[in-house]
């Protein structure tokens, strides 16, 4: 396939492994989430609309801890040893709480599953706002909003039989383009909190 970057003022180019990966997540509204998995990973490739890998997701952690409670800590990076989000599980006793950090470690979010009488309910604090999340939350078929209405869309994309025989699984991500840098940061690394919730009520 062609390799190409938008003209934007943030968009770089390198060349790993003979391929060239365009490293501009922040730069793209649609980012795909290529999710590869085992039963101690959950790293993510994140493509742009086009397919073009822009940034990478590893997971943090002992490789012991990620054997018995699953991965708790993803790091994205934007480029090589570039970290730009960091989500991080704090185990708290009784619900879950993660908390997203940009890559110097500064507080940019905060996401709680909380189990109610009769339904299990997530919240975003993010930058001081709090974010709704309507739709089918855990099908990842939903919507994040705010003050100022829908700061992003997820749904889940079928990646064809051979990725999901590989444990493989894509999600979409459509930002409102309106957004600065850190709510960017802030909504990817929830989208990705999410998904170890989701994989955590899975192994339990």
């Amino acid at each position: 396939m062609l390799a190409f970057c938008v003209s934007r003022p943030t968009c770089w180019q390198e060349k790993i492994g003979g391929i060239i990966i365009s490293m501009t997540i922040f730069a793209q509204d649609m980012l795909i989430f290529q999710q590869t998995k085992n039963f101690s990973k959950n790293d993510f490739a994140i493509l742009d609309a086009h397919g073009m890998q822009v940034a990478h997701v590893e997971t943090g952690g002992s490789a012991l801890g990620r054997m018995f409670a699953g991965a708790r800590e993803l790091t994205v990076f934007d480029g090589p040893e570039k970290p730009v989000i960091k989500v991080k599980d704090t185990m708290t006793m009784g619900r879950d709480r993660f908390e997203i950090f940009d890559g110097n470690g500064g507080p940019l979010a905060s996401l709680v599953k909380r189990i109610t009488l009769f339904k299990t309910r997530v919240t975003i604090s993010m930058l001081g706002e709090e974010l709704d999340l309507t739709g089918s939350v855990w099908d990842f078929d939903f919507q994040i909003t705010g003050p100022q209405g829908v700061l992003g869309t997820v749904t889940r994309q079928w990646s064809g039989m051979g990725n999901a025989l590989m444990g493989k699984s894509t999600y979409a991500l459509q930002l409102s383009s309106n957004l600065g840098t850190q709510q960017r940061q802030a909504i990817i690394g929830s989208v990705l909190a999410l998904d170890l919730i989701r994989e955590k009520q899975r192994r339990n």
